[in-house]
């Protein structure tokens, strides 16, 4: 394995929180989190809800995708929302001789909306079973099915997209979570295969790189299964996400250098996944669904008086 030849290994940024919002209007778990090219951070709650933030954290707008079952994934591109969930079918199987109806995974659909929540277009996806996250990856759509272990690319045209390649047996996932996000070079993507402990890069559907080792040092990641989330920032350096406890730690694009985000507490209990994204400036977003808010880490070192609760509950 070598790094990405196209990328230069930068210092290591230090990363501090710098606030948390969203406590008023994220009434549901968050389930993803993207960024648009106006810095516009879009929240994809559980329910179905999308709330959008400018980068002070003032709301910006609200709908709620009627989709059934709700989305489980979302990303941004070219001013429009793509929010992809499952679908079921209906079918019934016999146990001990008697007939039950069950649902079942029949495939992914796609709808794009505009930022006022109308709809624009719908878009099956044949081949995939499950959508944990979804990136654009040049003009294709990628999606994370964990049903198939695969990351699955799509041209999107018209009202089916065409499957162009998959990544495959090569994840070992667990605990549901599956999140990758673009890579530092073109037609790169990076991967947290989380029941591997490892993070690991792929261009053109080639895996180039990979760094990660399970164990309690602040290097590697730690407890049944992590990293869970991650992200890559302008310079090529990739993020990392651990729960339980949470820890973020910012490495350079080989892995040999990291440092953590300081002043973090937890922001998820459980076996549960931490939602991030980054906006053009380097500033990191992280989901809490412990409080049902986003806390916001910019560049820069933590006052080491400062408090390690960054993450307040809203004023009754």
């Amino acid at each position: 394995m070598v790094s990405l030849s196209a990328v230069l290994a930068a210092e290591v940024p230090a990363y501090k929180v710098a606030k948390s919002f969203g406590q008023n209007e994220i009434k549901a778990p968050p389930a993803c989190l993207a960024m648009d090219a106006k810095d516009h951070l879009h929240v994809l709650l559980q329910d179905g809800t999308v709330v959008i933030y400018d980068a002070d954290g003032k709301m910006t707008g609200s709908f709620k995708a009627d989709m059934q079952p709700a989305p489980t994934a979302m990303t941004v591109a070219e001013g429009r929302i793509y929010l992809i969930a499952g679908e079921l079918t209906e079918t019934t199987r016999e146990f001990q001789g008697k007939k039950v109806k069950m649902q079942e995974a029949a495939g992914v659909k796609c709808w794009v909306f505009d930022p006022a929540g109308v709809k624009l277009s719908a878009i099956k996806l044949p081949g995939v079973f499950s959508a944990t996250d979804a990136h654009f990856i040049g003009k294709e759509l990628v999606i994370a099915d964990i049903a198939r272990q695969s990351l699955v690319f799509y041209a999107l045209t018209g009202e089916v997209g065409k499957e162009t390649r998959r990544i495959d047996k090569v994840f070992r996932l667990c605990c549901g979570i599956f999140d990758f996000c673009p890579g530092p070079a073109a037609n790169s993507l990076v991967v947290a295969n989380l029941g591997a402990f490892k993070v690991q890069t792929f261009l053109d559907g080639k895996r180039v790189a990979e760094f990660g080792a399970r164990g309690e040092k602040e290097a590697e990641f730690h407890g049944c299964c992590n990293p869970v989330n991650v992200a890559c920032l302008a310079d090529g350096s990739i993020v990392t996400v651990e729960k339980s406890p949470t820890r973020v730690k910012i490495y350079d694009n080989t892995g040999k250098t990291e440092k953590p985000v300081t002043g973090l507490a937890e922001l998820v209990e459980g076996c549960n996944e931490i939602p991030i994204a980054v906006d053009s400036k380097g500033a990191l977003y992280l989901a809490s669904d412990q409080k049902n808010c986003i806390v916001k880490c910019v560049p820069g070192v933590a006052d080491s008086a400062a408090t390690a609760e960054p993450v307040a509950p809203p004023a009754k």
